[in-house]
């Protein structure tokens, strides 16, 4: 037999993890929100890779592997030094083109803008030590126009540009990790 005492302290542990864990699901159940500024749609996100910052730029610099980190939304085309061409895959079988500028602002600091395409978008990553040596972050910012009729359609289809942030950011860190 136990003790009132014991009981009363087994309830309260089993109600407080019943409560961690509900809102553990409900956080994650809650779908991504990108803030609005100036017409804008803002989403930044931030991921530690367990690499020190020269790994992650020479990921960067690697065409090969920045190709397989984006396989999955895009493929890439330099056109010259700061250009490329970019096609979304479409589950349908086509393709959504358009093309952006690429700029590196230093070691470690890359932005980039669509210049000619259906979205208007613009975005900076930026990589920085982690706390502790603990690797690197990566954080990124991506700004982008949209109605609110494409923007449901998008997140309705898995065509939503948080979620493709969230996903490469997730890639470039296991690729990069695994090498």
């Amino acid at each position: 037999m136990t003790s009132r005492g014991t009981r009363w302290a087994l309830a309260g542990a089993a109600t407080v993890t019943a409560v961690g864990v509900g809102r553990m699901v409900a956080r994650r159940r809650r779908p991504l929100q990108a803030e609005r500024a100036d017409g804008w749609y803002v989403v930044q996100r931030g991921i530690t890779v367990d690499r020190p910052m020269d790994a992650l730029i020479d990921f960067w610099t690697d065409r090969e592997r920045l190709d397989l980190a984006l396989a999955e939304w895009a493929t890439l085309e330099q056109l010259d030094d700061n250009r490329w061409r970019c096609v979304a895959s479409d589950p349908a079988g086509g393709g959504t083109e358009w093309r952006a500028e690429l700029t590196v602002e230093g070691p470690g600091r890359l932005s980039w803008r669509v210049t000619e395409g259906p979205v208007v978008q613009q975005g900076q990553a930026e990589l920085v030590p982690a706390p502790h040596d603990r690797g690197t972050e990566i954080r990124t910012e991506l700004r982008w126009r949209s109605n609110p009729v494409r923007r449901a359609l998008g997140r309705t289809t898995g065509h939503d540009p948080e979620v493709g942030l969230r996903d490469t950011l997730y890639r470039i860190k296991s690729l990069v990790e695994a090498a």
